[in-house]
């Protein structure tokens, strides 16, 4: 029998050389977490025909009774839809029918932005997941999508000398069109699986739950119904709001004090990095040797890293550590606002954690902290462009088309340095991609603009739609779950809409997560199940209406 952790499987790993970009921590994260609800199995694999029994493994004959087999496949694609003669590229897809019954829905679980969408086979072999219910309740084909330019889904090989005329076929048009012209040209065993002559349903959470939402959006006739999780379908350049749900989410749980000590620490680090003479002094306490050659904003960025796991885990043991490390030690009684604030520097500097985590998040180089090590040559560098293909490859896209740049909170609630800024993010973009401005092919600034008036952003309100978002989620910020002062009066409603019927234009159809963060209904919990349900019986309602056709 072949077992294979999700994590590992996702191979998000990053080489000694290399800058984790937060996208990929995350779903290391949430993957890890995947990993233990639900243990990902499959006992027998197939590509394009044949049995791939390449490790040697022998198969367990037992567990081939209970575990749904995989086919692994590819579908050939244009690389451009409008050009034909730029040529082709081979797309990833796996398939499960263990449970399919001729006229069953067909069920699409997308992966979005991830190293590989073999990681997420667990949602379709394991029978503790709500997608292998799914299958099983409705006698539906199960699909797993991979995106183009992720995984082993690209056109062009995706490193830090990609051009940006190779960049350039990675838009959000083009990858809902992948996903079109696959499902169109489908074919499963002889078996009635058009999107004319069966619903097809699609499934994702974050990026892949934007897909879902914008596929019944924008291609009705091949998308009959979908479930979009934590989706930010509104493109915005600004999303400092990011760590604003942060603080919110460390406040309901208790930790409003370490808000405060950290809003202290770093406002006396920025007065630090504000004067040339204090700026290298501050950098060389944090990150010691070598550090003072690295840029401000670039110093800023590491000052995040306590916070990357927000999204998968909330106030997990990092930020509980961190915090209370800051308040083991109280500053002098009487002490002046800088003197308080030089203290939970001090105290941030000093915790173990931090450089820990650095090097873990930042290994292009290697930064030895405040305590010297005398057996090795610290390297220290802020300032490098993000290594991995994942991280290449979502940052071009939210450099050109989404933006979601997550400058600091400025503010009372600030948990980040002001040199951590909306132009830093936008200088991110320009570094990472040398070539782009003066190719023409990467925008001085993300067309937010023409991607919500393509697609709507959050007034988009296609029927047969489930939206899904956490209570902290920094992402629910801008899906139509939002409540936030800059967002319309959006109202959630738990009534099942009647089929192709939309909402109204203020009103969506969705469950909040209380106490919650990302894709949290895509893990174990009673309140996942209370969401999943909730889809369930909305697309068993909907289902009843849909029409095939023959002609």
């Amino acid at each position: 029998m072949q077992l294979k952790s999700l994590a590992v499987a996702l191979g998000l790993a990053a080489s000694v050389f290399a800058r984790k970009h937060m996208r990929e921590v995350e779903i290391e994260k949430e993957l890890q977490i995947l990993n233990k609800d639900h243990q990902f199995q499959t006992s027998k694999q197939w590509d394009n025909g044949t049995w791939d029994n390449s490790d040697g493994m022998a198969w367990d004959l037992e567990a081939q009774a209970f575990t749904p087999k995989v086919y692994w496949l590819n579908v050939s694609l244009p690389i451009d839809h409008d050009d034909p003669k730029v040529g082709n590229f081979s797309n990833r897809y796996w398939v499960v029918d263990e449970f399919y019954e001729p006229g069953g829905p067909i069920f699409a679980f997308d992966t979005g932005e991830s190293n590989g969408g073999d990681a997420y086979l667990g949602y379709m072999t394991r029978n503790t997941t709500f997608f292998y219910k799914y299958l099983q309740e409705f006698k539906g084909l199960g699909i797993v999508w991979e995106h183009r330019y992720y995984g082993q889904s690209k056109p062009f090989e995706v490193t830090l000398d990609t051009p940006a005329s190779k960049m350039k076929y990675l838009t959000t048009k083009a990858a809902l069109k992948d996903f079109v012209v696959f499902a169109d040209q489908f074919n499963w065993k002889e078996h009635p699986v058009h999107p004319k002559k069966a619903p097809w349903v699609v499934v994702g959470g974050s990026y892949p739950g934007m897909r879902a939402a914008m596929l019944r959006h924008l291609y009705p006739d091949t998308v009959y119904a979908a479930y979009a999780s934590s989706a930010p379908v509104q493109a915005q350049k600004d999303m400092s709001i990011y760590f604003e749900q942060v603080y919110r989410g460390m406040v309901d749980n208790g930790l409003r004090n370490c808000t405060e000590h950290i809003k202290a620490a770093v406002d006396y680090i920025d007065t630090r990095l504000d004067n040339y003479n204090t700026s290298a002094a501050i950098k060389l306490q944090f990150l010691g040797r070598t550090a003072d050659k690295g840029s401000n904003s670039g110093f800023a960025d590491m000052l995040t890293y306590p916070f990357y796991g927000w999204q998968s885990g909330g106030v997990d043991k990092v930020i509980r550590d961190w915090c209370g490390y800051l308040n083991e030690k109280e500053p002098p009684k009487k002490a002046s606002p800088e003197q308080i604030g030089k203290h939970y520097a001090d105290r941030w500097a000093s915790w173990p954690g931090f450089i820990g985590l650095v090097n873990e998040y930042n290994s292009f180089g290697y930064c030895e902290g405040p305590v010297k090590n005398e057996t090795a040559t610290p390297n220290c560098l802020v300032d490098e462009r993000f290594t991995g293909d994942l991280g290449i490859s979502w940052t071009w896209q939210y450099c050109t088309e989404w933006g979601y740049f997550q400058s600091t909170n400025l503010g009372k609630h600030a948990l980040g340095s002001r040199y951590q800024s909306l132009q830093h993010q936008q200088e991110i973009c320009y570094r990472q991609f040398p070539d782009g401005l003066w190719s023409g092919l990467l925008p001085p600034s993300p067309k937010t603009l023409e991607t919500n008036a393509h697609t709507q952003g959050w007034y988009m309100r296609p029927s047969n739609v489930f939206w899904t978002g956490g209570q902290y989620d920094p992402w629910r910020t801008l899906s139509p779950l939002t409540t936030e002062s800059f967002a319309p009066p959006f109202r959630t409603i738990s009534q099942t809409p009647k089929c192709n019927q939309e909402t109204k234009w203020n009103e969506v159809f969705g469950f909040l997560l209380k106490n919650s963060q990302h894709c949290y209904d895509f893990r174990a919990s009673e309140q996942a199940t209370e969401a999943n349900n909730m889809f369930k019986y909305a697309l068993s309602q909907w289902l009843e209406c849909f029409e095939p056709s023959y002609d």
